[in-house]
């Protein structure tokens, strides 16, 4: 539970660990879908309209929330860079800082996270841990909630709060190439908190034991043996102390490379399905998606970074925010505006190529499994478990799904099981 303020700070960054990690139901690609009204059709032919329903309630009160969330953060940045509220924080600042440039840049960066998250923290609860029990999807407390959203600022804070204060530390050093050694450090610091986040932080949150179905265990390394992969231990998360959503998915790189398994999805589902959502996950390996996103992350990464860079010179040069050097730290709002701005513009075809990785993994568990009955069988669960919106808008599709919807997966098994002659 990182606070979104946070990642306004390398945004760029957390595109590849997104699209691979997203910890929603399974995606895939299908071949052109029948017109709207043959959607519903197909749609009733596995949901109840109640569960359709239900579904279409819950996420499109995300799709708002989520909408309300982008209003608030945009308010609020545009509120430090044209009122005088950003000075008068930057001057408390360098008091409790004692005129320490280095430390008034962290300072001021704290302040600022504070006051963001005191502003949105509504939202948030509501979002997270209100309305998840009112759709009956939470089994969380709120003190348990409260406990897992400060550990997350914490974490957050000590992981960003000192980045932040070497940025601007290559900012002063060379206002017009410090993005080069940014870009070197994010990449770096990205990869190691992929590497050792299954060891270090994943526990903070969750506990974690070896799986004890023994059966599974060895039918899930019969499949990963066969799609070529080492992976080192398969765990159960007590997922169920937290939610009744259902998922697993793959943690860590290298040697801390690990399948990690919903105790609720292992409650639901049977061997067969468990396998399908595993098999999808070595997807993404035999397609080589991780290399391909941290590829594509690197690049577009760096290429924002100049970007910035650009607009933060130009910025400085004009003299209307209230600033006249890139390194004065009245320049952070108008830097997170740029990353948050740059965010909204550039989603669409984040989640476009994360949806085309999804496809492919789809296909590929679909070859591994040859199990076209049992990958539609944890499809219609998944999408049941966690409410999914059958037939969303195609709007949100193309704005903010990392994943195909629903009936397309569905449908890429069925063309599949034709094949097949099943």
């Amino acid at each position: 539970m990182v606070p979104q303020w946070s990642i306004l700070l390398c945004l760029p960054a957390f595109t590849w660990t997104t699209m691979l990690r997203d910890r929603q139901a399974l995606g895939s690609g299908s071949p052109p879908l029948d017109p709207r009204t043959s959607l519903t059709d197909k749609a009733r032919q596995y949901f109840t309209a109640e569960e359709l329903a239900k579904g279409r309630a819950y996420a499109r009160g995300r799709y708002l929330l989520h909408g309300v969330q982008m209003a608030l953060t945009l308010g609020f940045l545009g509120l430090l860079i044209l009122s005088p509220l950003s000075a008068r924080i930057l001057d408390l600042s360098a008091s409790v800082a004692g005129g320490r440039v280095w430390l008034t840049i962290g300072v001021f960066g704290l302040l600022l996270a504070l006051l963001y998250d005191a502003i949105t923290f509504p939202v948030n609860l509501y979002g997270s841990l209100l309305r998840e029990h009112a759709f009956g999807l939470s089994s969380q407390t709120f003190a348990a909630w409260a406990w897992d959203y400060t550990k997350g600022a914490l974490i957050s804070a000590v992981i960003l709060l000192p980045l932040l204060m070497l940025l601007y530390a290559f900012i002063r050093w060379d206002p017009v190439r410090w993005y080069l050694p940014t870009w070197v450090i994010i990449m770096l610091m990205m990869s190691l908190i992929a590497e050792l986040s299954p060891i270090l932080l994943d526990p903070l949150f969750h506990t974690f034991r070896p799986v004890q179905d023994q059966g599974l265990v060895e039918r899930l390394r019969a499949l990963t043996d066969r799609a070529g992969l080492t992976v080192g231990p398969i765990l159960e998360i007590d997922a169920s102390q937290k939610t009744k959503k259902t998922n697993a998915y793959f943690a860590g790189l290298g040697r801390s490379r690990r399948i990690v398994l919903y105790d609720t999805l292992l409650a639901a589902s049977t061997p067969e399905e468990v396998e399908l959502v595993v098999a999808h996950e070595l997807g993404h390996w035999k397609r080589h998606h991780i290399w391909k996103g941290m590829a594509i992350s690197a690049a577009s990464t760096l290429a924002a970074l100049w970007l910035i860079a650009r607009l933060l010179t130009a910025a400085a040069d004009s003299g209307r925010f209230g600033f006249t050097h890139p390194a004065d730290p009245m320049t952070l709002p108008y830097l997170l505006l740029i990353v948050f701005v740059l965010n909204i513009l550039t989603t669409p075809i984040h989640v476009a190529i994360s949806r085309s990785f999804e496809r492919e993994a789809d296909l590929e568990s679909l070859r591994l499994s040859a199990n076209p009955r049992a990958f539609i069988a944890a499809e219609v669960k998944l999408a049941r478990s966690n409410l999914a919106d059958i037939e969303p808008p195609h709007a949100m599709v193309w704005l903010l799904y990392t994943h195909p919807p629903v009936l397309e997966r569905i449908a890429v098994a069925e063309a599949f099981q034709v094949r097949q002659g099943q």
